[in-house]
């Protein structure tokens, strides 16, 4: 009797033990989508919860074409184009930077999703804004668009080396399952990048204003550094960061440069944002089927979002008012440039307003002084 209760008690132990490391278990992987070891662990002020993880050990490398990489976490591009930026001191500080320096040196911040997210995340990014609208491609249902962007010729487009513009930022007020975004396009073929803003409640949890980056390199499909591909160099500015500011109505507008250009040494496409041109990361050029070398479209304006079947279907772009070229009230970018093949930066020609509804509005006015090149977009939706 006394050795049937001690066996008893012991199966009673043995199920617990089980069942609490399977809730452990659990809890990992519902937390984590990286394999990586995390170094440590960072939880923003605005809820964001970030790994700090081994350079080496970041979700790009993942990526078939860079297992024997030579990449290193000090890397920095050679070249810097001369681009038209923001020399302001308050366009740094509108960027939700980790604090106290981020991560230890050699790591770099990896967002913490849960396999739910990350699924959502994937199947989000492969239906939506991954599909540029260049030239007449037919975007996906709920997608909408009120762009500047470069014509479609007969002949042999032009070569593009990067793109840049300093965005206005503003937070538009989107539903769930929505999002609102401001953002520069460079394209060639299916490859695309994209750098800018976005309120994505689906994406970040939160209605916040977010830097976002989107590569759509071969099989790579992400926001961010959801996928393999881009590498991340920094250890205190992952790219989907928080914005602090952003403008108001009648206010002067809050501003935010951002850049990508190809750094002819090492054929990689940087990212560059703030007032000092901050490297961020870069895509390395052999992830890419058709952008590799060079872009032959560049786009600058606003892009929504609204499932097909939800009713308020059009969300608000940019300041939530249609164009009317005024600095304070309408969304814009300025200086919008690019590089060409003599890797000379010249201001963006040859484009062609493109809105698919008239929800939203775009006005490309051209050269003024001393803005450069301007884009006015947005509408209230509705």
């Amino acid at each position: 009797m006394a050795s049937a209760k001690i066996l008893c008690c012991l199966l009673v132990i043995v199920c617990i033990f089980l069942h609490s490391t399977e809730g452990r278990n659990s809890k990992v992987s519902q937390k984590k989508f990286h394999e990586s070891q995390s170094i440590k662990t960072i939880k923003t002020k605005y809820g964001d919860t970030y790994d700090c993880v081994d350079f080496y050990e970041q979700p790009a490398f993942k990526h078939p074409q860079l297992k024997n990489h030579k990449f290193y976490p000090e890397m920095r591009p050679k070249f810097l184009p001369n681009f038209t930026i923001a020399r302001n001191d308050f366009e740094r500080s509108i960027f939700y930077t980790l604090e106290n320096g981020g991560c230890p040196r050699g790591t770099v911040p990896i967002r913490i999703l849960s396999k739910d997210d990350r699924s959502q995340e994937a199947t989000f990014s492969k239906t939506h804004i991954h599909n540029n609208l260049a030239n007449g491609q037919i975007a996906p249902p709920g997608t909408h668009f009120a762009i500047s962007q470069t014509k479609s010729s007969p002949g042999a487009p032009p070569n593009y080396y990067g793109v840049g513009a300093e965005f206005s930022v503003w937070n538009p007020q989107v539903k769930e399952n929505q999002y609102s975004a401001a953002r520069l396009t460079i394209q060639n073929g299916p490859d695309s990048l994209q750098v800018g803003w976005m309120v994505n409640p689906t994406l970040y949890k939160d209605t916040r204003t977010h830097m976002f980056i989107h590569t759509n390199a071969g099989e790579s499909h992400c926001y961010n550094t959801y996928c393999s591909g881009f590498v991340l160099v920094r250890s205190d500015f992952p790219p989907d960061v928080t914005m602090i500011y952003y403008s108001k109505s009648g206010e002067n507008p809050v501003t935010a440069n951002f850049i990508i250009h190809r750094d002819p040494p090492s054929s990689a496409w940087w990212l560059l944002t703030t007032h000092d041109l901050t490297p961020i990361g870069f895509w390395p050029d052999n992830i890419f089927q058709t952008l590799n070398k060079f872009g032959t479209y560049i786009s600058c304006g606003g892009e929504t979002y609204s499932p097909p079947d939800q009713p308020g279907g059009y969300p608000p772009m940019g300041s939530g008012e249609y164009p009317i070229d005024i600095f304070e009230r309408s969304a814009f970018a300025i200086h919008f440039e690019t590089v060409d093949d003599k890797l000379k930066v010249i201001k963006v020609d040859g484009t062609e307003n493109f809105m698919d509804t008239k929800k939203y509005s775009v006005h490309d006015v051209g050269i003024l002084n001393p803005q450069g090149h301007v884009v006015f977009f947005g509408g209230y939706g509705g």
